[in-house]
């Protein structure tokens, strides 16, 4: 146990030091795209109906108003739901009750569809994604600590290249489905399979270049040399 919990640390350390070193050397961005959510009979987790619907002559209408939380980890066999988020993380606000399509964005809110976990050290082309659906009684408690909320909890682990092609997905869970999507896209400027390779054109003293498909300097017509600079 004991040095199960040691290389989990060092793991932790490993990739703390890595965003470290990588600051203003590689860049790029992990999309995600939530499109839809079905969850026909408006139940949590625990199989209990949401409160907040309405009364009927009969029982009560299940209303799940649903958000959800992200986190983003490195690539573990076994994820669990429990920080930290070693790549990031959001909590979305409210965005439907029971089965709904996500729209792109929520008015009054900063909430964009996809959402963007922003890297500044190099991908490594393998992740752990953790997305869980939770309930609120008001849109303004977004606490996602309290297990009675949680709706469903959908677990994957990929193997992600860098592109602009989006990888589909479609999880369910008990009587939840998720259906998203997701990349990851380098920044500006940056290039190769992680997006460590920077460069940016120039046509000054210091340079008279373009960059290629893979990061590489095009020297312009009628220079040469390293930077293009004779």
């Amino acid at each position: 146990m004991y040095l199960f919990k040691m290389r989990r640390v060092s793991l932790l350390t490993l990739t703390v030091m890595s965003m470290l070193l990588c600051q203003g050397l590689c860049s790029g961005v992990f999309e995600l795209k939530l499109q839809e959510f079905l969850n026909k009979k408006g139940i949590q987790g625990n199989k209990n109906c949401c409160k907040g619907g309405l009364m009927s002559s009969f029982q009560q209408q299940c209303d799940c108003k649903t958000f959800f939380r992200i986190c983003l980890k490195h690539y573990q066999p076994n994820a669990t739901p429990e920080p930290p988020c070693t790549y990031g993380g959001a909590v979305t606000p409210v965005l439907g009750s029971n089965s709904f399509q996500v729209p792109d964005v929520i008015p009054e809110s900063s909430f964009s569809n996809p959402v963007r976990i922003n890297f500044g050290f190099t991908w490594p082309g393998t992740f752990s994604l953790i997305i869980e659906a939770l309930h609120t009684d008001s849109k303004d408690d977004l606490m996602t600590d309290i297990p009675d909320r949680v709706i469903s909890t959908m677990t994957t682990q990929r193997h992600l290249t860098v592109g602009e092609v989006w990888s589909q997905d479609l999880h369910t869970v008990g009587k939840t489905e998720l259906k998203y999507s997701y990349r990851f896209v380098c920044d500006e400027h940056y290039y190769g399979d992680g997006c460590s390779v920077f460069c940016r054109p120039r046509d000054d003293a210091f340079g008279h270049f373009t960059c290629g498909e893979r990061g590489e300097i095009v020297c312009d017509s009628g220079w040469k040399g390293h930077y293009c600079t004779e």
